[in-house]
Protein backbone atom coordinates (compact mmCIF):
# COMPACT_ATOMS: atom_id res chain seq x y z
CA UNK A 1 0.00 0.00 0.00
CA UNK A 2 1.35 3.43 -0.97
CA UNK A 3 1.92 5.76 1.99
CA UNK A 4 2.13 8.96 -0.06
CA UNK A 5 0.81 10.09 -3.43
CA UNK A 6 4.38 10.15 -4.71
CA UNK A 7 4.90 6.53 -3.62
CA UNK A 8 1.78 5.60 -5.55
CA UNK A 9 2.76 7.67 -8.60
CA UNK A 10 6.17 6.01 -8.90
CA UNK A 11 4.95 2.47 -8.24
CA UNK A 12 4.36 -0.07 -10.98
CA UNK A 13 0.80 -0.88 -12.01
CA UNK A 14 1.22 -4.66 -11.96
CA UNK A 15 -0.61 -5.14 -8.64
CA UNK A 16 -3.51 -2.90 -9.68
CA UNK A 17 -4.35 -4.43 -13.05
CA UNK A 18 -7.85 -5.84 -13.42
CA UNK A 19 -7.66 -9.29 -14.96
CA UNK A 20 -8.12 -11.86 -16.34
CA UNK A 21 -10.59 -10.33 -18.77
CA UNK A 22 -12.59 -11.12 -21.88
CA UNK A 23 -10.85 -9.86 -25.03
CA UNK A 24 -12.93 -9.08 -28.09
CA UNK A 25 -12.03 -8.83 -31.75
CA UNK A 26 -13.33 -6.24 -34.23
CA UNK A 27 -15.45 -9.00 -35.82
CA UNK A 28 -17.41 -9.72 -32.62
CA UNK A 29 -20.89 -8.27 -32.23
CA UNK A 30 -21.66 -5.44 -29.87
CA UNK A 31 -24.36 -7.66 -28.35
CA UNK A 32 -21.67 -10.09 -27.19
CA UNK A 33 -19.72 -7.27 -25.53
CA UNK A 34 -22.84 -5.88 -23.90
CA UNK A 35 -23.67 -9.21 -22.32
CA UNK A 36 -20.19 -9.51 -20.78
CA UNK A 37 -20.19 -5.92 -19.46
CA UNK A 38 -23.58 -6.40 -17.84
CA UNK A 39 -22.54 -9.69 -16.26
CA UNK A 40 -19.21 -8.39 -14.92
CA UNK A 41 -20.32 -4.86 -14.00
CA UNK A 42 -17.39 -3.35 -15.90
CA UNK A 43 -17.61 -0.10 -17.84
CA UNK A 44 -15.13 -1.08 -20.55
CA UNK A 45 -13.74 -4.12 -22.37
CA UNK A 46 -10.49 -4.73 -24.24
CA UNK A 47 -10.38 -5.11 -28.01
CA UNK A 48 -7.41 -6.58 -29.87
CA UNK A 49 -6.81 -6.63 -33.61
CA UNK A 50 -3.82 -7.70 -35.66
CA UNK A 51 -2.35 -4.18 -35.55
CA UNK A 52 -3.73 -2.40 -32.47
CA UNK A 53 -5.33 -2.72 -29.05
CA UNK A 54 -8.00 -0.55 -27.49
CA UNK A 55 -11.33 -0.38 -25.71
CA UNK A 56 -15.06 -0.43 -26.19
CA UNK A 57 -17.01 1.33 -23.43
CA UNK A 58 -20.55 1.69 -22.15
CA UNK A 59 -20.73 5.21 -23.58
CA UNK A 60 -19.74 3.84 -27.00
CA UNK A 61 -22.64 1.39 -26.78
CA UNK A 62 -25.08 4.19 -26.00
CA UNK A 63 -25.02 5.19 -29.67
CA UNK A 64 -25.72 1.69 -31.01
CA UNK A 65 -29.22 0.93 -32.32
CA UNK A 66 -28.93 -2.78 -33.15
CA UNK A 67 -26.19 -4.45 -31.09
CA UNK A 68 -26.73 -7.94 -32.52
CA UNK A 69 -26.19 -6.60 -36.04
CA UNK A 70 -23.38 -4.17 -35.22
CA UNK A 71 -19.73 -5.24 -35.26
CA UNK A 72 -17.23 -4.01 -32.69
CA UNK A 73 -15.12 -2.80 -35.62
CA UNK A 74 -17.33 0.26 -36.09
CA UNK A 75 -17.47 1.22 -32.40
CA UNK A 76 -14.20 0.56 -30.60
CA UNK A 77 -11.29 2.97 -30.18
CA UNK A 78 -7.59 2.17 -30.44
CA UNK A 79 -5.97 3.54 -27.27
CA UNK A 80 -2.49 2.06 -27.14
CA UNK A 81 -1.47 0.10 -24.07
CA UNK A 82 0.62 -0.08 -20.92
CA UNK A 83 2.76 -2.89 -19.54
CA UNK A 84 2.65 -4.36 -16.05
CA UNK A 85 5.93 -2.56 -15.35
CA UNK A 86 4.58 0.87 -16.31
CA UNK A 87 4.48 3.47 -13.57
CA UNK A 88 1.20 4.81 -12.24
CA UNK A 89 2.18 8.40 -13.08
CA UNK A 90 2.76 7.51 -16.75
CA UNK A 91 -0.54 5.66 -17.08
CA UNK A 92 -2.43 8.47 -15.30
CA UNK A 93 -0.97 10.96 -17.78
CA UNK A 94 -2.07 8.82 -20.74
CA UNK A 95 -5.60 8.50 -19.35
CA UNK A 96 -6.04 12.21 -18.68
CA UNK A 97 -4.32 13.61 -21.77
CA UNK A 98 -6.09 11.22 -24.15
CA UNK A 99 -9.43 11.48 -22.32
CA UNK A 100 -9.86 7.71 -21.98
CA UNK A 101 -11.30 5.72 -19.11
CA UNK A 102 -8.77 2.87 -19.15
CA UNK A 103 -5.79 1.28 -20.88
CA UNK A 104 -5.31 -2.34 -21.89
CA UNK A 105 -2.25 -3.89 -20.25
CA UNK A 106 -0.06 -5.89 -22.63
CA UNK A 107 2.83 -8.17 -21.64
CA UNK A 108 4.82 -10.24 -24.15
CA UNK A 109 2.38 -9.29 -26.89
CA UNK A 110 -0.70 -10.53 -24.99
CA UNK A 111 -3.48 -8.47 -23.38
CA UNK A 112 -3.39 -9.52 -19.72
CA UNK A 113 -5.80 -7.03 -18.18
CA UNK A 114 -7.10 -3.48 -17.97
CA UNK A 115 -6.15 -0.58 -15.72
CA UNK A 116 -8.91 2.01 -15.38
CA UNK A 117 -9.39 5.37 -13.74
CA UNK A 118 -11.55 3.61 -11.17
CA UNK A 119 -8.72 1.22 -10.31
CA UNK A 120 -6.44 4.21 -9.70
CA UNK A 121 -8.86 6.11 -7.46
CA UNK A 122 -9.34 2.95 -5.40
CA UNK A 123 -5.57 3.00 -4.82
CA UNK A 124 -5.62 6.75 -4.08
CA UNK A 125 -8.29 6.16 -1.43
CA UNK A 126 -5.56 4.60 0.75
CA UNK A 127 -3.33 7.72 0.67
CA UNK A 128 -4.02 9.47 3.99
CA UNK A 129 -2.20 12.64 2.96
CA UNK A 130 -5.05 13.54 0.58
CA UNK A 131 -7.11 14.45 3.63
CA UNK A 132 -5.47 17.89 3.47
CA UNK A 133 -6.48 18.61 -0.16
CA UNK A 134 -9.91 20.29 -0.54
CA UNK A 135 -12.18 18.56 -3.06
CA UNK A 136 -13.49 21.94 -4.22
CA UNK A 137 -10.12 22.50 -5.93
CA UNK A 138 -10.97 19.74 -8.40
CA UNK A 139 -14.70 20.08 -9.12
CA UNK A 140 -16.04 20.96 -12.56
CA UNK A 141 -18.53 23.80 -12.57
CA UNK A 142 -21.02 24.79 -13.90
CA UNK A 143 -22.63 21.37 -14.24
CA UNK A 144 -24.99 20.27 -16.99
CA UNK A 145 -28.15 18.98 -15.29
CA UNK A 146 -31.63 17.76 -16.23
CA UNK A 147 -35.04 18.54 -14.79
CA UNK A 148 -36.77 15.54 -13.25
CA UNK A 149 -39.47 15.67 -15.97
CA UNK A 150 -36.98 15.64 -18.86
CA UNK A 151 -37.14 12.77 -21.34
CA UNK A 152 -34.73 9.84 -21.35
CA UNK A 153 -34.14 10.27 -25.08
CA UNK A 154 -32.94 13.84 -24.44
CA UNK A 155 -30.58 12.64 -21.69
CA UNK A 156 -29.12 10.12 -24.14
CA UNK A 157 -28.61 12.77 -26.81
CA UNK A 158 -26.80 15.05 -24.35
CA UNK A 159 -24.46 12.24 -23.29
CA UNK A 160 -23.61 11.44 -26.91
CA UNK A 161 -23.18 15.09 -27.89
CA UNK A 162 -21.05 16.11 -24.91
CA UNK A 163 -19.18 12.84 -24.36
CA UNK A 164 -20.32 12.44 -20.76
CA UNK A 165 -21.68 9.47 -18.81
CA UNK A 166 -23.35 11.11 -15.78
CA UNK A 167 -25.96 13.87 -15.60
CA UNK A 168 -27.40 15.11 -12.27
CA UNK A 169 -31.18 15.38 -12.08
CA UNK A 170 -32.77 18.32 -10.24
CA UNK A 171 -36.24 19.24 -8.98
CA UNK A 172 -36.93 22.83 -8.02
CA UNK A 173 -33.18 23.51 -8.24
CA UNK A 174 -32.20 20.71 -5.83
CA UNK A 175 -30.33 17.51 -6.59
CA UNK A 176 -32.67 14.49 -6.52
CA UNK A 177 -30.86 11.89 -8.63
CA UNK A 178 -28.33 10.93 -11.29
CA UNK A 179 -28.90 9.41 -14.72
CA UNK A 180 -26.01 7.41 -16.17
CA UNK A 181 -25.04 5.96 -19.53
CA UNK A 182 -24.69 2.57 -17.86
CA UNK A 183 -28.32 2.60 -16.71
CA UNK A 184 -29.58 3.65 -20.14
CA UNK A 185 -27.54 1.02 -21.97
CA UNK A 186 -28.54 -1.86 -19.70
CA UNK A 187 -32.19 -0.73 -19.59
CA UNK A 188 -32.80 -0.06 -23.26
CA UNK A 189 -30.23 -1.98 -25.33
CA UNK A 190 -30.80 -5.73 -25.07
CA UNK A 191 -28.02 -8.26 -25.62
CA UNK A 192 -29.02 -11.37 -27.57
CA UNK A 193 -28.80 -13.53 -24.42
CA UNK A 194 -31.64 -11.57 -22.77
CA UNK A 195 -34.05 -11.42 -25.71
CA UNK A 196 -37.35 -13.23 -25.20
CA UNK A 197 -39.82 -14.76 -27.63
CA UNK A 198 -41.35 -12.05 -29.78
CA UNK A 199 -38.44 -9.62 -29.34
CA UNK A 200 -36.41 -8.46 -32.28
CA UNK A 201 -33.09 -9.81 -31.05
CA UNK A 202 -30.54 -7.19 -30.15
CA UNK A 203 -32.73 -4.13 -30.82
CA UNK A 204 -33.17 -1.26 -28.40
CA UNK A 205 -36.57 -0.05 -27.27
CA UNK A 206 -37.68 2.61 -29.77
CA UNK A 207 -36.82 6.25 -29.02
CA UNK A 208 -35.80 5.59 -25.37
CA UNK A 209 -39.29 6.34 -24.00
CA UNK A 210 -40.12 7.84 -20.60
CA UNK A 211 -38.74 10.44 -18.24
CA UNK A 212 -35.42 10.42 -16.39
CA UNK A 213 -37.30 10.17 -13.10
CA UNK A 214 -38.07 6.56 -14.00
CA UNK A 215 -34.43 5.46 -14.44
CA UNK A 216 -32.38 7.83 -12.30
CA UNK A 217 -30.35 6.76 -9.29
CA UNK A 218 -32.20 8.35 -6.37
CA UNK A 219 -29.17 8.04 -4.08
CA UNK A 220 -26.36 9.76 -6.00
CA UNK A 221 -22.89 10.12 -4.54
CA UNK A 222 -22.55 13.52 -2.84
CA UNK A 223 -20.12 15.45 -0.67
CA UNK A 224 -20.36 18.82 1.03
CA UNK A 225 -18.28 21.92 0.24
CA UNK A 226 -15.85 21.18 3.09
CA UNK A 227 -15.05 17.66 1.89
CA UNK A 228 -11.45 16.64 1.22
CA UNK A 229 -10.18 14.74 -1.78
CA UNK A 230 -9.78 11.69 0.48
CA UNK A 231 -13.45 11.94 1.55
CA UNK A 232 -14.47 12.04 -2.10
CA UNK A 233 -12.24 9.13 -3.11
CA UNK A 234 -13.57 6.94 -0.34
CA UNK A 235 -17.23 7.68 -0.94
CA UNK A 236 -16.76 6.85 -4.63
CA UNK A 237 -14.93 3.65 -3.75
CA UNK A 238 -17.46 2.57 -1.13
CA UNK A 239 -20.55 3.34 -3.22
CA UNK A 240 -19.19 2.12 -6.53
CA UNK A 241 -20.46 5.28 -8.26
CA UNK A 242 -18.76 6.86 -11.27
CA UNK A 243 -19.15 10.53 -10.28
CA UNK A 244 -19.65 12.59 -7.12
CA UNK A 245 -21.66 15.80 -6.86
CA UNK A 246 -20.67 18.56 -4.45
CA UNK A 247 -23.78 20.13 -2.96
CA UNK A 248 -24.62 22.97 -0.63
CA UNK A 249 -26.52 22.37 2.64
CA UNK A 250 -29.75 23.05 0.67
CA UNK A 251 -28.82 20.40 -1.95
CA UNK A 252 -28.07 22.84 -4.76
CA UNK A 253 -25.30 21.68 -7.08
CA UNK A 254 -21.89 23.35 -6.63
CA UNK A 255 -19.93 21.12 -8.96
CA UNK A 256 -19.13 17.56 -9.99
CA UNK A 257 -15.96 15.48 -9.73
CA UNK A 258 -15.17 12.31 -11.65
CA UNK A 259 -12.22 9.92 -11.53
CA UNK A 260 -10.57 11.96 -14.30
CA UNK A 261 -10.30 15.07 -12.09
CA UNK A 262 -9.09 13.01 -9.13
CA UNK A 263 -6.27 11.22 -10.95
CA UNK A 264 -5.12 14.56 -12.36
CA UNK A 265 -3.64 15.07 -8.87
CA UNK A 266 -1.06 12.41 -9.73
CA UNK A 267 0.01 14.41 -12.76
CA UNK A 268 0.85 17.39 -10.55
CA UNK A 269 3.84 15.36 -9.41
CA UNK A 270 5.23 15.30 -12.94
CA UNK A 271 6.86 18.72 -12.56
CA UNK A 272 8.32 17.70 -9.20
CA UNK A 273 9.65 14.50 -10.75
CA UNK A 274 12.12 16.37 -12.95
CA UNK A 275 14.70 16.94 -10.23
CA UNK A 276 17.94 18.77 -11.04
CA UNK A 277 20.66 16.63 -12.62
CA UNK A 278 24.05 18.27 -13.13
CA UNK A 279 26.81 16.83 -15.32
CA UNK A 280 30.10 18.65 -14.65
CA UNK A 281 33.20 18.10 -16.74
CA UNK A 282 31.77 17.74 -20.27
CA UNK A 283 32.38 20.59 -22.67
CA UNK A 284 29.53 22.52 -24.29
CA UNK A 285 30.34 20.79 -27.58
CA UNK A 286 29.63 17.40 -26.05
CA UNK A 287 25.88 18.00 -26.21
CA UNK A 288 25.09 14.44 -27.36
CA UNK A 289 27.17 12.81 -24.63
CA UNK A 290 25.61 15.14 -22.08
CA UNK A 291 22.07 14.18 -23.15
CA UNK A 292 22.88 10.46 -23.02
CA UNK A 293 24.54 10.82 -19.62
CA UNK A 294 21.64 12.81 -18.17
CA UNK A 295 19.11 10.26 -19.42
CA UNK A 296 21.08 7.44 -17.74
CA UNK A 297 21.11 9.35 -14.44
CA UNK A 298 17.39 10.12 -14.65
CA UNK A 299 16.60 6.44 -15.10
CA UNK A 300 18.57 5.69 -11.94
CA UNK A 301 16.75 8.51 -10.17
CA UNK A 302 13.31 7.31 -11.24
CA UNK A 303 13.96 3.86 -9.79
CA UNK A 304 15.67 5.26 -6.72
CA UNK A 305 12.72 7.50 -5.82
CA UNK A 306 10.83 4.36 -4.80
CA UNK A 307 13.36 3.91 -1.99
CA UNK A 308 14.46 7.49 -1.30
CA UNK A 309 11.73 9.95 -2.30
CA UNK A 310 13.57 12.69 -0.36
CA UNK A 311 16.40 12.97 -2.93
CA UNK A 312 16.26 16.46 -4.42
CA UNK A 313 19.40 16.72 -6.59
CA UNK A 314 22.05 14.58 -8.30
CA UNK A 315 25.39 15.82 -9.60
CA UNK A 316 28.08 13.97 -11.55
CA UNK A 317 31.65 15.32 -11.72
CA UNK A 318 33.92 14.00 -14.49
CA UNK A 319 37.70 14.36 -14.28
CA UNK A 320 40.04 13.17 -17.03
CA UNK A 321 43.81 12.84 -17.24
CA UNK A 322 46.15 11.93 -20.10
CA UNK A 323 48.79 9.23 -19.84
CA UNK A 324 52.08 9.06 -21.69
CA UNK A 325 50.50 6.79 -24.26
CA UNK A 326 47.86 9.41 -25.01
CA UNK A 327 45.16 7.33 -23.34
CA UNK A 328 42.60 9.14 -21.20
CA UNK A 329 41.71 7.92 -17.75
CA UNK A 330 38.40 9.03 -16.24
CA UNK A 331 37.44 9.52 -12.61
CA UNK A 332 33.72 10.02 -11.95
CA UNK A 333 32.06 11.03 -8.70
CA UNK A 334 28.28 11.04 -8.15
CA UNK A 335 26.52 12.81 -5.30
CA UNK A 336 22.81 12.45 -4.46
CA UNK A 337 21.55 15.14 -2.07
CA UNK A 338 18.63 14.94 0.35
CA UNK A 339 17.61 16.72 3.58
CA UNK A 340 19.04 13.72 5.45
CA UNK A 341 22.50 14.07 3.94
CA UNK A 342 24.17 12.83 0.77
CA UNK A 343 25.12 9.61 -0.99
CA UNK A 344 28.54 9.55 -2.69
CA UNK A 345 29.88 6.93 -5.11
CA UNK A 346 32.89 6.78 -7.45
CA UNK A 347 34.01 4.91 -10.55
CA UNK A 348 37.29 4.93 -12.56
CA UNK A 349 38.44 3.55 -15.88
CA UNK A 350 39.60 4.15 -19.46
CA UNK A 351 36.26 3.93 -21.34
CA UNK A 352 33.99 6.86 -20.43
CA UNK A 353 30.76 5.09 -21.36
CA UNK A 354 31.61 1.94 -19.40
CA UNK A 355 32.76 3.99 -16.40
CA UNK A 356 29.55 6.02 -16.49
CA UNK A 357 27.42 2.87 -16.65
CA UNK A 358 29.37 1.45 -13.69
CA UNK A 359 28.85 4.68 -11.76
CA UNK A 360 25.10 4.66 -12.41
CA UNK A 361 24.81 1.01 -11.37
CA UNK A 362 26.74 1.71 -8.15
CA UNK A 363 24.67 4.80 -7.44
CA UNK A 364 21.41 2.87 -7.87
CA UNK A 365 22.57 0.19 -5.44
CA UNK A 366 23.71 2.81 -2.92
CA UNK A 367 20.34 4.56 -3.05
CA UNK A 368 18.47 1.29 -2.49
CA UNK A 369 20.80 0.33 0.35
CA UNK A 370 20.26 3.69 2.06
CA UNK A 371 16.49 3.19 2.29
CA UNK A 372 15.41 4.08 5.84
CA UNK A 373 14.72 1.08 8.06
CA UNK A 374 11.00 0.44 8.50
CA UNK A 375 10.02 1.10 12.14
CA UNK A 376 9.80 -2.13 14.06
CA UNK A 377 11.64 -4.22 11.44
CA UNK A 378 14.72 -4.72 13.63
CA UNK A 379 12.57 -5.79 16.55
CA UNK A 380 10.69 -8.27 14.32
CA UNK A 381 13.93 -9.83 13.16
CA UNK A 382 15.19 -10.20 16.70
CA UNK A 383 11.96 -11.84 17.78
CA UNK A 384 12.47 -14.61 15.19
CA UNK A 385 15.89 -15.64 16.55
Amino acid sequence: MATTLQDLALSEIRDRVHGPISIFSPDDTVSKVLGVLERTGRYEAAVSSASAVGLITIRDLLGVDQPARTKVDGVWRATGSASSGSRVIDVAESLVRNNIRALPVVDAGEVVGILSQVDLIDAMAEVEGLESVPAKELIRSPVWSLDINEGIAYARSIMLERGISHIPVIEYGRLVGMVTAETLVHSFITPASKATTGDRVGERAPRFPGQVSGVMDTHPCTVGPEASVLDTLRVLRDTGKGACVMTSPTQTILGIVTPRELISLIMRLRAEEELPVYIIGLSDEDFFERAVAEEKVRRVLQKGMKFRSDINEISIRIKSSKTRGSRTRYELTARALSPEGQINVEARGWDLIKVFDELCDTLGKAIRKSKPETPGRTRMRRSRR
